[in-house]
């Protein structure tokens, strides 16, 4: 867990969040050093020189995590595939999954962006045919701590196009800081023109500077052929856990 953003900060905290060897002093936790990771959550942290209590506000040590998310109405033998994620927002929760009836909803676990965590995701966004438009079936969320990530930063609609579907594909990086540097159209299959990024926060994000961030994938209220709504890749490798805030 996060050490508070403002208060008094013990010794005791440190050692609980970062670890270390009793006993315990503040030269022991200088970023990068072996104890405080260096990663964008720490970057108050000095890596070398004096060291204060404060500087370690809202620093934390950290965990592996599973952010995958992905949400489906995608026919396959058996029936329709489900999707993939969390029932709610968390930062927490392991990725299950998701229930693939009409109106359902998937989560991604909440994370944090930036150096040491995650700077990089592909993503696609689909939209098959003889299936209901709907807006906002596709939402990045950010906020400035695990707990806040409420706000639109983008938004993406699925139109309707009688028996023509089609898909966009998106990068997305992030600077060290874990503000959002881009997000890019990269692919483009069939009529990708009914997904629209109608929703488009990304300088207010970064102005707010917005750190966590999560996806929200909604299935369309009906449909008569499937495809994938979100599909995306948020590791840099086939594992599915990354670096985390603890």
């Amino acid at each position: 867990m996060a050490l508070p953003d403002s208060g008094e900060i013990k010794l005791s905290q440190l050692a609980t969040n970062f670890g270390g060897s009793a006993p315990h002093g503040l030269k022991e936790y200088y970023r990068g050093g072996g104890s405080v990771s260096d990663n964008a959550a720490n970057s108050t942290v000095p890596q070398s020189g004096e060291l204060s209590l404060k500087d370690f506000y809202s620093s934390a040590g950290t965990s592996s995590r599973d952010i995958r998310v992905w949400m489906a109405y995608q026919f396959a033998a058996g029936g329709y595939t489900s999707g993939f994620g969390v029932t709610s927002q968390s930062s927490t929760a392991a990725p299950s999954t998701i229930s693939n009836g009409a109106n359902a909803v998937a989560w991604q676990p909440v994370f944090h962006a930036g150096s040491g965590f995650i700077t990089s995701a592909s993503i696609t966004i689909s939209q098959n045919e003889d299936v209901t438009a709907y807006n906002n079936n596709v939402v990045l969320y950010g906020g400035t701590t695990s707990s806040t990530v409420t706000n639109v930063v983008a938004a993406w609609n699925a139109g309707y196009n009688g028996s023509t579907g089609g898909a966009r594909g998106y990068s997305i990086s992030w600077n060290s800081d874990g503000t959002i540097n881009s997000i890019t159209n990269t692919s483009n299959t069939y009529n990708y023109g009914i997904i629209t990024w109608a929703v488009d926060n990304v300088s207010a994000a970064n102005s707010a500077g917005y750190k966590w961030f999560g996806f929200k994938a909604t299935n369309p209220p009906s449909w008569s052929k499937g495809a994938l709504v979100l599909g995306g890749t948020f590791t840099a490798s086939s594992s599915a856990s990354i670096t985390q805030p603890s």
